[in-house]
Order: structure tokens, then sequence, then C-alpha cells
């Protein structure tokens, strides 16, 4: 049976409002008529709150800035670990500091933005991080709902990544690692943020962990050729990069800082980020986007 949805405006903070995600969230979510306070470091915007997921790591520091909060939104991450942004307090220890302060602060929503493939028990520093804040949100009283999104590689026309695979795929030779045969489900970031907005003004909302894919998985190579095709390019040809000399890349990127390639990356790329779209698409109300409409969409969208 498909809960009833309402309309509700409500004042929701969100961390990381400058980042990919964050971004679209606020955007979305302002469009649908609430209030949303971006929680960033700097203020810039009447409506901005300052935050730093590195000094606010107690209870204490977070319930002044809850005040008036009826929903918190958790879209702070980083994929590389470094002594400027440790994993340990902008994954852990702050974002449960945040939850233990909406608890007394009587936040009513949580939305925590975490990663597909975070209970597969792959041992890297970015999926190890992710785990705790999960499993203080399941211990939480009832009354509090919260939503866990744990997304696949996410497109979107301004997204880092999404920039970087439109560059590949419009090359007229690909250099796949490993043959380019990794799996994954591309999921558009429209899908997250309906999703979220769909969630919040639903009053019959339940407590939820939803792994955010894309309607079809595919893989690299598979990915790189469709983004290929809906850019009206011929067939591109393809160099498989030998698994030895994509490992030695991924360890001479770990001491690189700004190199999306390292050893932890390399490890979960290989792991595959693929899941069952079901649960997804019950709370997106309609089938999730595939990757192969991704770029055209663009294109109409821009057209219209």
């Amino acid at each position: 049976m498909t809960s009833v949805i309402t309309e509700k405006i409500m004042k929701i903070l969100i961390c990381g409002a400058t980042g990919f995600v964050g971004r679209h969230l606020t955007a979305t979510l302002r469009a649908a008529g609430h209030t949303v306070i971006r929680g960033v470091r700097k203020y810039s915007q009447p409506d901005d709150i300052e935050v730093d997921f590195c000094k606010d790591t107690t209870k204490e520091a977070w319930l002044p800035k809850l005040d008036g909060i009826d929903v918190v939104i958790n879209a702070v991450g980083v994929l590389r670990d470094s002594t400027k942004q440790p994993m340990k307090l902008l994954h852990e220890q702050t974002p449960i500091a945040l939850f233990s302060a909406c608890q007394e602060a009587g936040v009513k929503r949580i939305v925590q933005v975490s990663a597909l493939g975070v209970d597969k028990g792959i041992e890297t520093p970015y999926f190890q991080t992710r785990r705790a804040p999960e499993a203080f949100l399941n211990a939480l009283p009832d009354e509090i709902r919260w939503l866990i999104l744990r997304p696949s590689v996410i497109y979107g026309e301004d997204g880092a990544s999404a920039k970087m695979f439109r560059f590949q795929a419009g090359l007229p030779l690909h250099t796949l690692p490993a043959g380019g045969k990794q799996r994954l489900q591309p999921v558009h970031i429209d899908d997250i943020c309906d999703a979220v907005n769909r969630w919040l003004v639903n009053p019959d909302a339940q407590n939820q962990t939803v792994s955010c894919v894309g309607l079809e998985a595919t893989d690299m190579r598979g990915m790189l050729d469709s983004y290929r095709q809906q850019l009206h390019h011929s067939k591109a040809l393809h160099i498989s990069i030998p698994a030895f000399f994509v490992g030695v890349s991924a360890r001479i990127g770990d001491f690189i800082p700004a190199s999306p390639l390292c050893s932890d990356t390399l490890t979960m790329l290989n792991a595959g980020n693929t899941g069952d779209v079901t649960v997804f698409t019950e709370l997106l109300g309609r089938s999730p986007r595939s990757y192969r409409t991704f770029v055209n969409g663009e294109k109409a969208n821009i057209n219209r």
C-alpha cells in the first residue's frame, strides 16, 4: 500500500551543503518550499550557519546550531583520508555527535548519506568510518525517523566524476583498468534528491537503509561506451591496462593526495558497486533513471 504524501514545510539543516550532493539537495528542497539552512565552514549567505566537522566533535557544539531545526541531512564526506580532513572525524565522530544532539534537541528526522558497499566487509578507512554512524542511527528511539542512503556512483552534470567520465568517453581511445570490467550501477543525483524529498514529506515514512542505484548495472567499459554513444560519437578503441600496472599506479597515488586513484579506491572499485533497485524504486515512487539516458537527458533539459 502506497503511503499518502502530504505537503509540509520544514526547516532543514544540510551539512556539507557546498558539496556536490549537498548543493543539489539544497536546490531541490528549496524548490519544494522548505526552509534550508546551509551548514558550511564559512558563512556566505543569509541562511548559512558555520559548522566544522573537524572541530564540532561534541554534542554540546551542535546543540545551539539545532534550535528550531526539524530535519538534519548529513552529506559530508571525503574520498581520501588526510591529516587535514581525517575520516575518523568527518565520517564517524562528528556525525555521531551531531545525531546525539539531534536526539536531545528534538529533531524529528535525520538523513545520512553513506556509501554503497559499507556492509560488505571491505576494510578501507572510507567504509570502516561509515559504519558507526549507521549503527548509532539504528539504535535511536522510534520517535526519531532516519533515512540512510547508500549511493552507487552518482551522476550529475556538474559532478567531478561525471565530468571526468564524460571526458574519457569523448576520447577516441579508452584505456581501461583491467579491461574495465568493474561492476557499477550509476545513479542520477536528481533521483536521489527526489527520493529524499518524498521521504521527508511522507508522514508515514519508516526508518530505512536504502541502496541508491540506477535502473541498470553495467561495468566501466559499458558505461563509457554508453556515454560516448549519447554524445553521438563513433565507437571508441579499447586498450586494457593490466591489473599489475593499475595496482602500481594506485600505490603511487597513495602519495599524491589529489589523485582519485589510490590503493583504497582501487580496492573499492574492484569490489563492485551494484545493488537491488527495488527499495529505491519504492522510495522514489517510480523507476530510477538508467545510465543509458544520463547524457541525453541533460541535452533534453537544456533544449527545453
